[in-house]
């Protein structure tokens, strides 16, 4: 029976009445034993100690002694109970969840019986049939109305559930200052009273109608909406001259009874905008109060006619007329917040003619603006957001600690965590918003950073009509906000300093670094990604950075070493047909050949806060995809040198002269490769950064930073040929020619030193045997080919490679109108003798008709 209990059965006992007789609940201990035994889950959570107290303090909100309850509760910990986390959990959905989960369940209204299927429905069956229709409509009202309350409580906070808060005005509805919601009937006649004791009598019913009492003579009639006006019954025996004033007059009553429904309808939820304007309309209705109490004892004293009535109750007519407008507007549109607060200007600047309405408009507008312009205080010149009703114009979307933030965290923080709800901005801040985001965010970066902050100014945010009196406190908060963050970058956290060791890394300024790195991991980064060691190019890079000049780079610890799983040109793509009906052909990396480590090597580096806003993860991959390409270059200029090394033991051979054509090949690849580089690097790079290192003197904000920095990006990826797809995919073909040329005469080399040993080496090479197999990519498998016409076919496919570039860059210059572009073109650029030898070499008929096809795409 106990199979799936972790203590004794007498023990479990035990510990189970002791927290019933510290709760004070009216379960029973054989219930709760019940509920264990029949619970598979039981026994399974494992709740940190944390949870399991916060557990018990909402568990002793229940109790009839928390204090009790508390102390028992620490006496069981203290003893090192077993299963008492499990025991306190199963109290609390016992307790809680249970309770409300079986007892709390929506009642189905039940189907009205409307007659027996036997007889037929006759006369004296109607009063039945009514009585139980008037039962089935009132039973489903209240369902709806238990359903809205249900998706009301899901609104609210979860302590809110732990309050026993009345609801004053369901459970006592006489303690409404409006009248009552059920109509009353005339109680009393006035026939065969004289006029002027009809008079006196009116007076004092229009007073209590004032005040929201329903009279005699004069009865409130129901109203279908809440904000609808409200009517009035007046007795029929009531004067016909004494009943005109008196319908005059009742304007009065019904507006009243508007405003009265509307402060009465705001509960807790309702926002502290609206609490304040309701507390502003109190203070209004208090003096109103106070004109009634002044004419009841005018009225007393006998000096009270129904004209002075009306000649008294005219001004104020107006003054609630103006209120019940503006609650009808609020009410009817359910505004919160900032939507109130624009609402309330509208009114005040339309009513300029009216100055009374316009001082009374102004008035509610003032009180209800200072909770909002209090969290805009705030905001403004702390940095923090305390808005529990979500009003702000801003909302703060972090749930967590900044300890426990994502990786990219950064690269989202400054466009994500803070975002405008324009639906919640006033009118009278719709030109400020922006400043009033980035004002806020500043700060916030700054107390992040640990820095304390002091108020720059101690003049409070107040509400005008004249914007310029709010404007210039909002103006000096920001200038103060984005000075002090930029200053914390710039001085204590060195930004300068962490973007200039991204260029000696990413943009390999530093030069004796790479060429060290490069020969350290050559080896290694040969090698299929499978079956590299991470951790060994780990140590290699650190041995680089001490034994070269970037020993003195105090960020030099912050770089690591990263393999990701696809190439440049795949990355490439795949960032660019984002949005488009490409997008789905990259999502997962395509079926490809494995990639080796110089494809897919690249730096990585660590950045803190609050510089990792400027080097974000965004930015961090921009410059690796610079670094890939610019470190690709650099591997196939390495090759082509050490090709140059093969030439140098070749040139000592008597027939030399064969191997012209190679050399030649040789040397207009590495010249190639060279112009690309130093473009790249001299005309691109360079000047970049100087024009981003002279712009970010003369920045104000962080926005400027971030907005040149990106710019820089932008312009270093577009001028270093990556965001055009075609262009990148024609200068990946022209590199990838050279590595197999450069892969052709390493495998060759061999031969080359056999022919001149044994003097076989003639005017042609057909008697050699060897196969260029996947190297070269011109020959099927099993085939062999002269050594001339090899070189011949390479530096054609090289010569075809570079043309398709150049005309690329050219058509893309002619659209664009870039001149940058054209000067790795006229670099690039070479004498129509190879366009003829392409067009000669594609003639010949010795070539097979794949081969043709393939030099002359």
């Amino acid at each position: 029976m106990f199979q799936n209990w972790i203590l004794p059965k007498d023990k479990m006992q035990s510990t189970v009445k002791e927290l019933l007789e510290a709760l004070g609940c009216s379960l029973e201990a054989d219930s709760v034993l019940d509920y264990i035994q029949n619970d598979p889950n039981y026994g399974n959570s494992n709740l940190s100690s944390k949870q399991v107290n916060e557990y018990a303090q909402r568990l002793a909100l229940k109790a009839s002694n928390s204090k009790i309850f508390l102390k028992k509760y620490e006496d069981l910990k203290n003893r090192n109970t077993d299963n008492l986390s499990d025991l306190i959990l199963l109290f609390y959905k016992l307790v809680c969840d249970e309770k409300r989960s079986r007892f709390n369940k929506p009642k189905v209204a039940p189907k009205p019986i409307l007659g027996d299927n036997k007889h037929q429905i006759t006369k004296e069956d109607l009063p039945q049939i009514k009585d139980k229709l008037l039962k089935a409509v009132d039973e489903s009202k209240k369902l709806v109305m238990k359903t809205f309350e249900e998706k009301e409580s899901k609104l609210r906070p979860n302590w809110y559930n732990s309050l026993d808060l009345p609801n004053w005005q369901k459970d006592h509805p006489a303690m409404s200052w409006d009248f009552p919601k059920e109509p009353v009937p005339l109680i009393a006649s006035l026939v065969g009273i004289p006029i002027a004791s009809q008079e006196n009598i009116i007076i004092d019913e229009l007073l209590y109608v004032f005040s929201g009492i329903p009279g005699n003579y004069i009865v409130h009639q129901p109203v279908k909406d809440l904000f609808d006006p409200r009517t009035f019954l007046i007795s029929e025996d009531l004067d016909d001259a004494l009943k005109q004033i008196v319908q005059q007059m009742l304007p009065l009553a019904s507006n009243y009874s508007i405003v009265r429904r509307f402060i009465e309808q705001c509960n807790m939820w309702s926002g502290q905008v609206l609490h304040a304007l309701v507390s502003a309309i109190e203070i209004l209705l208090k003096d109103y109060y106070t004109m009634i109490a002044q004419l009841e004892t005018e009225h007393m004293s006998g000096n009270l006619s129904l004209q002075k009535l009306w000649y008294y109750v005219l001004p104020t007519m107006h003054t609630m007329q103006v209120l019940a407008a503006i609650v009808t507007n609020i009410g009817k549109s359910e505004f919160r917040g900032g939507p109130v607060l624009t609402v309330l200007h509208d009114k005040t600047s339309t009513l300029m003619g009216d100055a009374r309405a316009q001082e009374i408009s102004l008035f509610l507008t003032e009180r209800a603006s200072r909770p909002y312009l209090k969290i805009l205080d705030q905001w403004i010149h702390k940095g923090t957001i305390v808005d529990p009703f979500q009003e702000f114009m801003i909302e703060d979307n972090e749930l967590i600690n900044k300890e426990e933030l994502p990786v990219d965290y950064s690269a989202d923080y400054w466009e994500k965590r803070y975002s405008i709800q324009r639906e919640r901005v006033p009118k009278f801040l719709e030109k400020y918003t922006d400043i009033i985001l980035r004002t806020g965010k500043y700060l916030n970066v700054i107390s992040q950073c640990g820095k304390s902050i002091t108020k720059t100014n101690t003049e409070d945010i107040k509400y005008s009509l004249r914007e310029q009196n709010y404007s210039a406190i909002i103006q000096k908060a920001y200038a103060f906000a984005s000075k002090s963050l930029l200053e914390l970058l710039l001085k204590e956290y060195d930004l300068m300093g962490r973007l200039k060791s991204v260029k000696n890394y990413f943009l390999m300024s530093q030069g004796d670094f790479i060429v060290q790195f490069m020969d350290a991991t050559e080896q290694e980064l040969s090698k299929k990604i499978d079956d590299i060691i991470p951790s060994k190019l780990e140590s290699l890079l650190g041995l680089c950075l001490r034994l070269s000049a970037a020993s003195y780079d105090p960020y030099n610890e912050d770089m690591r070493v990263e393999l990701l799983p696809y190439d440049l040109q795949f990355q490439m793509f795949k960032i660019l047909s984002i949005e488009t009906e490409d997008e789905k052909d990259y999502k997962q990396n395509k079926d490809c050949p494995p990639l080796t480590g110089i494809e897919t090597f690249s730096f990585g580096m660590e950045v803190k806060w609050p510089v990792s806003l400027i080097l974000n993860h965004k930015a961090i991959a921009c410059y690796q995809m610079i670094f890939r390409h610019l470190f690709y270059c650099k591997h196939v200029e390495r090759l082509l040198c050490r090709v140059w090394l093969y030439n140098k033991v070749v040139k000592r051979f008597s027939e030399a002269r064969l191997y012209a054509d190679a050399f030649a090949l040789r040397q207009r690849m590495l010249s190639c490769i060279q112009h690309l580089q130093y473009y790249m690097c001299v005309e691109v790079i360079e000047p970049s950064w100087c024009q981003l290192i002279q712009s970010l003197d003369k920045v104000n904000n962080v926005d400027e930073v971030l907005e040149r920095h990106n710019d820089f990006l932008e312009s270093c990826l577009g001028d270093c040929m990556l965001t055009s797809p075609q262009l990148l995919k024609a200068v990946t073909t022209l590199c990838l020619v050279c590595v197999q040329f450069c892969t052709f005469i390493q495998e060759m080399h061999k031969y080359f030193v056999d022919a001149e040993l044994n003097s076989m080496l003639g005017s042609t090479y057909d008697n050699t045997d060897y196969s260029e197999g996947a190297g070269c990519g011109t020959t099927s498998s099993g085939s062999s080919d002269s050594f001339a016409r090899s070189v011949s076919r390479y530096g054609l496919r090289f010569t075809a490679a570079l043309l398709s570039v150049l005309a690329i860059i050219e058509r893309m210059a002619r659209d664009n109108n870039t001149n940058k572009l054209l000067n790795i073109s006229a670099r690039l650029n070479f004498n129509t003798y190879y366009v003829k030898q392409l067009k000669k070499f594609c003639s010949d008929d010795k070539l097979l008709d794949g081969e043709k096809k393939q030099v002359a795409s």
